[in-house]
C-alpha cells in the first residue's frame, strides 16, 4: 500500500516537471485543501491597480464639492455681515501727548521723576537752579521801593503847590503879585506831572516784581494734566532753553482712530456702537461709539491733484480711506485708562444695522413716509368730479327717452 501510494507521488511530480515555468509578472495562488493543493489563475496587475485611482478620483471629487460649499457658504456669511457690519483692522490707539517744557533757562538742579511714572496736577517734576532769579526778585524790590519814595516826595511837593496857592491872596491890580500867581500855577503844573509819573514808575516796578516772582516759580516744573511719564530727555546738570521739550506726558484720555475705507462711510454714522478689539489684551473686548468723522483723508488738507489727460483724478484709481474717531465708553475702559499705549494696534467693528434705515426715515417727507394717505383736497375734487359725470349720463338717459 505504501508502495503503490509513493508511485503516485512520483507520477504527480514528473507531470509537473513537465509543465512550463510560471513567469514572474504573474503571481499564482496556492489554496491547501485537504486532500491536496490546487493552482488559480494570475491576477493582471492594471486591475490591481484600478481601486486606488478610483478612491482618489472620489476623494478629489468630494474635495471639490466641500470647497465649493465652503466657498459658497463664505460668500453669503460675508453678504450678510457686510449689510450690518464694518469692520477695519487699520486702527490704532491714540491719546493727547502733552509736551512739557521749560519756561526759563538754566541748570537742571533735580528730576524727581523717572520713566512710565504716573504723576497728578501739581505734582513736582524738575527743578532748575534758582539763585539767578532770586537776585532778579531782590532787585525788582528794591526799585519798587525806590520808586515808592520818589512818588511820595512828588505827591508832597504837589501838596505843598496846592497849600500855598490857598493861603496866597493876590490883588490883580498888583502886576507883580499877578506874575508871582501864574509863575505858582506853572510850577505846581510841572509838580502834578511829576506826581503822575512817579506813580506809573511804581506800577512798573510792581509789574517788574511780579514778572521776577513768576520767573523764580518757573523754576519748580510741575504737571499741569494728569498722566504718564512718556519720554524723559533732561538729566541734572543740562543747561535748559526757554521752549525745550524736557519731558512727554500722556494723558489717560485715549481713543481710536480707524481708517475706514470710503465705500464703507455710507452706512456708518456718529453715535453707532462699535466693538473694538486690542491684540495687547486679547481677553478683553471693548465698547464704544463712532464720535466724528475727518473731513479729508488721512488728516490730509491739501487741494487734490489736478486731472490727466485722460480725465480721470489719480485719487480716483485707488480707493482713499478716511480716518473716523471713536471713543471708549468710560464703564468698558475702566482699569485700563493707564494701560493703553498711544500706538497700539486695533480692529474696530461698527454696528451698522439699526441706525441707518432710522436715518433713511428721517431723510423721508411726510408724503413718502405715508404714501397711502390721500390729501382731503383731492378728495373732494374726485368726488365732485364723480358727481358731475353721474348727472351728464342721467341727462343723456333722459334726452334718449324724449
Amino acid at each position: 500500500m505504501e508502495h503503490r501510494n509513493s508511485s503516485q507521488q512520483t507520477q504527480r511530480v514528473t507531470g509537473l516537471e513537465g509543465q512550463k515555468p510560471v513567469s514572474e509578472e504573474k503571481v499564482t495562488a496556492i489554496t491547501t485543501t485537504n486532500s491536496e493543493s490546487e493552482i488559480q489563475k494570475p491576477v493582471p496587475r492594471s486591475k490591481r491597480n484600478a481601486l486606488p485611482k478610483v478612491i482618489l478620483a472620489v476623494l478629489l471629487a468630494g474635495g471639490a464639492i466641500a470647497a465649493g460649499i465652503y466657498a459658497f457658504r463664505t460668500w453669503q456669511y460675508n453678504q450678510q455681515y457686510a449689510t450690518k457690519y464694518q469692520e477695519t483692522d487699520n486702527a490704532y490707539v491714540t491719546a493727547n501727548v502733552s509736551p512739557i517744557t521749560s519756561r526759563v533757562s538754566g541748570i537742571v538742579t533735580e528730576v524727581t521723576v523717572n520713566d512710565n511714572q504716573v504723576v497728578s496736577p501739581n505734582d513736582l517734576l524738575m527743578k532748575i537752579d534758582k539763585r539767578d532769579y532770586l537776585v532778579s526778585l531782590t532787585q525788582a524790590k528794591a526799585s519798587l521801593e525806590l520808586a515808592k519814595q520818589q512818588a511820595e516826595l512828588a505827591r508832597e511837593r504837589l501838596n505843598r503847590d496846592i497849600v500855598s496857592a490857598s493861603e496866597s491872596n493876590s490883588d490883580p491890580a498888583n502886576n507883580n503879585q499877578a506874575k508871582q500867581a501864574a509863575t505858582n500855577a506853572q510850577q505846581r503844573e510841572i509838580h502834578q506831572q511829576q506826581y503822575k509819573i512817579a506813580l506809573a514808575a511804581v506800577a512798573q516796578k510792581q509789574a517788574d516784581l511780579k514778572k521776577a516772582e513768576l520767573q523764580l516759580s518757573y523754576t519748580d516744573i510741575t504737571a499741569l494734566v494728569p498722566g504718564k511719564i512718556g519720554n524723559k530727555s533732561v538729566s541734572v546738570g543740562q543747561q535748559v532753553q526757554p521752549g525745550q521739550t524736557l519731558i512727554t506726558l500722556v494723558q489717560p484720555n485715549p481713543w481710536i482712530i480707524a481708517n475706514f475705507k470710503e465705500t464703507q462711510l455710507e452706512k456708518i454714522q456718529p453715535g453707532q456702537n462699535v466693538t473694538i478689539t486690542i491684540p495687547a489684551f486679547p481677553n478683553r473686548t471693548f465698547n464704544g461709539k463712532v464720535d466724528s468723522m475727518s473731513p479729508t483723508s488721512f488728516g490730509k488738507v491739501a487741494l487734490p491733484p489736478q486731472e490727466n489727460a485722460t480725465g480721470y483724478s489719480n485719487l480716483a484709481q485707488d480707493v482713499q480711506r478716511v480716518p473716523v474717531k471713536i471713543v471708549f465708553e468710560p464703564k468698558s475702559l475702566q482699569g485700563y485708562e493707564s494701560r493703553m499705549t498711544p500706538g497700539m494696534s486695533a480692529v474696530a467693528v461698527v454696528e451698522t444695522n439699526n441706525s441707518l434705515p432710522a436715518q433713511k426715515t428721517q431723510n423721508l417727507t411726510p408724503a413718502q413716509k405715508a404714501p397711502n394717505s390721500t390729501n382731503p383736497k383731492d378728495t373732494k375734487d374726485t368726488k365732485n368730479a364723480n358727481d358731475t359725470n353721474t348727472q351728464e349720463k342721467k341727462d343723456n338717459q333722459t334726452k334718449e327717452r324724449l
